[in-house]
């Protein structure tokens, strides 16, 4: 990893000058980038930048991830291979490994959108946890949420694209599906393997039956 420190904010519009400052050429900058960088910022091997980036520290971007119109604020992690494109996040956040989050995703504060999550045109609040395998599309999600492993957001019907809201304080239990247009409201607790099609009120618990398997 390399690291440098900015006492301001400088601006990176050539790979020779941050290379230079670096002093690696395994970060690269793609044609036409713009790349500002403030604070400590630690990268990895193998980091793509392009388009317009900015990047507030303390920060760290790990091996093989591709950043692309990211605005990231401090006490931020990319780990390995991640894919982040047309985001704008805040503080205190963990991206991946091996996450996809992309097409105009707002991130609020200290959330985890974890290992093979991927987004898509989603607000996220603060403190909410992805932490693994979820798919979450046109959604709006409130503060302190939890979705479990598997959870899948089915926004679109064969036609075109349907809206989530999630209030907050919400659990999804994981391997959970939601189809939209569908409202959850604060406090809403979902059971896993859920199929949720319709509204729920604020402090719904879901749990829905099973039959047994021999």
């Amino acid at each position: 990893m390399f690291t440098a420190v900015f006492h301001r904010q400088v601006q990176f519009r050539s790979q020779a000058d941050l290379t230079g400052r670096f002093e690696s050429d395994r970060v690269t900058l793609a044609p036409g980038t713009e790349l500002d960088l403030e604070g400590e910022v630690t990268l990895s091997p193998d980091i793509i930048f392009s388009g317009r980036c900015h990047l507030t520290g303390p920060i760290r971007v790990e091996i093989g991830s591709l950043l692309t119109n990211v605005k990231l604020g401090p006490r931020t992690i990319v780990r390995a291979y991640s894919i982040l494109t047309g985001v704008i996040a805040g503080g205190g956040n963990l991206f991946g490994p091996f996450c996809f989050v992309r097409d105009d995703c707002v991130v609020g504060n200290d959330c985890i959108l974890g290992a093979h999550v991927e987004t898509t045109r989603s607000q996220f609040g603060n403190q909410v946890k992805i932490s693994h395998r979820a798919f979450v599309g046109d959604a709006i999600i409130g503060d302190n949420v939890i979705i479990g492993a598997g959870v899948v957001f089915c926004n679109f019907d064969g036609q075109e694209r349907q809206p989530t809201r999630v209030g907050s304080g919400v659990t999804i239990g994981s391997g959970s599906l939601l189809v939209p247009p569908i409202t959850i409201g604060d406090g809403v607790l979902i059971g896993a393997g859920s199929i949720v099609t319709k509204n729920l009120a604020e402090g719904t618990k879901l749990i829905q039956k099973r039959m047994p398997t021999l």
